[in-house]
């Protein structure tokens, strides 16, 4: 598949090419909603292999920046999201993925987040001049799965 050439304002906001926008560092960013309850479960990057991935095969497919390499959400975990609706945004620099969950491997419930919990959003900052120093508030009490077993032989999926 091959992504359309931006020509015009016309084509990219009002037409029916896809024709996404990357950034300077090749990706765009996606925002990935459970479909059923449009809970926001994670939000990550797509180059465009890991968007023609996702779109040929409806499974989602990211691109670690950290790791550099394409990443095939589910592969290690068996979490896979499937993808129901895929929606660009009006000038096709943003994405939105619906998925469905699958359950982890090793049992537990459907989850996103590499760190145990459904969403990778489970804390939440309370706003206001009153909260400026609370610390943040956890709004997913019990992990959905125990990442130790998921990821035992494996370096932590993610770099400080």
């Amino acid at each position: 598949m091959n992504f359309k050439k931006r020509i015009s304002i016309e084509q990219v906001e009002e037409g029916v090419e896809l024709a996404p926008k990357f950034d300077d560092n090749g990706v765009i960013p996606c925002i990935t909603v459970h479909t059923k309850t449009k809970e926001v479960l994670m939000f990550a990057y797509m180059n465009e292999e890991a968007m023609q991935l996702t779109i040929s095969s409806g499974l989602a497919h990211y691109w670690s920046r950290s790791r550099e390499s394409i990443w095939k959400k589910g592969e290690t975990s068996g979490m896979f999201q499937k993808v129901e609706r895929m929606l660009i945004d009006d000038d096709q620099d943003s994405l939105v993925i619906e998925v469905s969950l699958a359950e982890p491997l090793l049992g537990g419930n459907e989850a996103s987040c590499h760190v145990g919990y459904r969403s990778c959003f489970y804390r939440e900052v309370l706003v206001g001049e009153k909260n400026i120093d609370k610390p943040l508030k956890f709004i997913e009490n019990e992990k959905s799965f125990d990442p130790d077993k998921i990821y035992k032989n494996m370096p932590n999926p993610t770099k400080l």
